[in-house]
């Protein structure tokens, strides 16, 4: 039978934390080849290199301290490859036989290293092999992966047709995956804003919502076969169509079943009335993420108007009516925008826990095809052919105002305080 091989890379970072990450779409395209009568195998760098549980089924990486690239060598803190070592990633390579083609998926712009090594150790494994690179970094960075991936197709935006994410038949092969103790899910796909600083729209141009029976009966699905109990969403507009949402969350209740959900992607506040925050709390949702960036309302509206202050703090009141606590309402809010300044960001940081929640500092960082980073490139702030690597919201401060790397780090230390009392 003509065999497909499906690899997702390593993770190059300075940091980097297991939230159920899965490559969805690679395993969603797997499904899709062993439908058209492929035989299908995945090599998940990421898979099985859990060190210690978090909660929930969450776990962290293993990681293995690795020499910085030279575009960043000068940046003071240790460097890591995330994943299994070298040598399993070879001997898993070196046991496959009868490959027609190779599918490497990719995420972040600035993890491409893992994408770079991992498509060099493949091509010298299979040389005669066409391999194909997709994903997030093939998207937003097509002219880099063309130039030094060495894939021999890079593909730009989905693979599938739109259409196939709200059909319900068609689930990922997770069956591919060693653990399932913790799946993501995804209710919607895209988003209806279109925030300066985000790039959801051109990977996700359509916004689309499945059927909220046929979501409930996905999980089941995945309950029935896997024993999965925890799940997590990483929608970009989980709470946008309120009746959909309520009416999921209504089934997941009634069912009787109890599950784990989190939501590591930010939720929209102004959709977060007393009862999605009551039906939340009855379904199992712990570990709220919801989006703030600022309480500025000048910049809210410039970056996009999602959200307001007064709809933010309504949504954290009726989420502590609900029976949330602090410690399960984590509210984003950016720093090292240049726009930005560090008195708001502490302000807000207050603003946050005397609310009764705890600030989570989201790092800014410009992603190519945005309105910001055309903004930044027109100002002549940053290149636009700037190596990806300084994507990386954990040092792109750093580049923008080198000062400004030590204040941060403060304010860090300040608000981890704040957020435990």
């Amino acid at each position: 039978m003509k065999k497909i091989l499906f690899v997702n890379p390593w993770i190059y970072d300075f940091a980097a934390y297991d939230f159920g990450m899965k490559p969805v779409g690679l395993l969603r395209i797997a499904e899709h080849m062993r439908r058209e009568g492929y035989e299908v195998e995945l090599i998940d760098c990421l898979e099985g290199c859990a060190r210690s549980p978090r909660g929930h089924g969450l776990s962290k990486f293993r990681k293995e301290r690795v020499e910085k690239p030279r575009s960043i060598a000068d940046v003071k803190r240790p460097y890591f490859r995330y994943g299994i070592s070298i040598e399993e990633f070879k001997a898993r390579i070196d046991a496959i036989d009868n490959v027609q083609s190779i599918y490497v998926t990719s995420v972040m712009t600035y993890w491409y290293p893992g994408v770079l090594l991992a498509i060099k150790m493949l091509k010298e494994r299979f040389p005669k092999e066409p391999l194909l690179l997709g994903g997030i970094y093939a998207t937003l960075c097509r002219h880099h992966a063309d130039k030094y991936s060495g894939a021999d197709f890079v593909w730009r935006g989905n693979y599938l047709k739109p259409e196939t994410f709200t059909e319900p038949y068609f689930y990922p092969a997770y069956d591919l995956l060693r653990s399932k103790a913790v799946l993501p899910i995804q209710f919607t796909e895209g988003c209806p804003y279109r925030c300066s600083y985000c790039a959801s729209k051109t990977l996700k141009p359509r916004y689309q919502l499945k059927d909220p029976v046929d979501l409930f009966e996905e999980i089941m699905h995945y309950y029935r076969t896997y024993k999965t109990e925890s799940f997590v969403f990483y929608d970009d507009a989980l709470t946008c169509d309120t009746n959909r949402i309520k009416r999921f969350l209504r089934l997941i209740i009634a069912s009787g079943y109890v599950f784990n959900f989190q939501t590591p992607n930010g939720l929209h506040a102004k959709f977060i009335d007393d009862e999605l925050a009551h039906l939340f709390f009855k379904a199992g949702f712990h570990d709220l993420r919801v989006s703030l960036e600022t309480s500025d309302e000048h910049i809210q509206t410039y970056t996009g108007g999602k959200v307001t202050t007064r709809d933010f703090k309504s949504a954290v009141r009726n989420l502590k009516e609900a029976g949330f606590t602090k410690q399960d309402i984590g509210v984003y809010i950016l720093i090292g925008a240049p726009w930005l300044g560090i008195d708001k960001v502490l302000d807000d940081i207050k603003l946050i826990n005397g609310l009764g929640a705890k600030a989570i500092l989201a790092s800014y960082s410009p992603i190519p095809g945005t309105p910001d980073f055309k903004a930044l490139t027109r100002a002549a702030i940053i290149k636009p052919d700037m190596d990806p690597l300084w994507h990386n919201k954990s040092i792109f401060s750093e580049l923008l105002q080198p000062s400004y790397a030590e204040k941060i780090q403060e304010i860090r230390r300040f608000t981890a305080k704040l957020n435990k009392t």
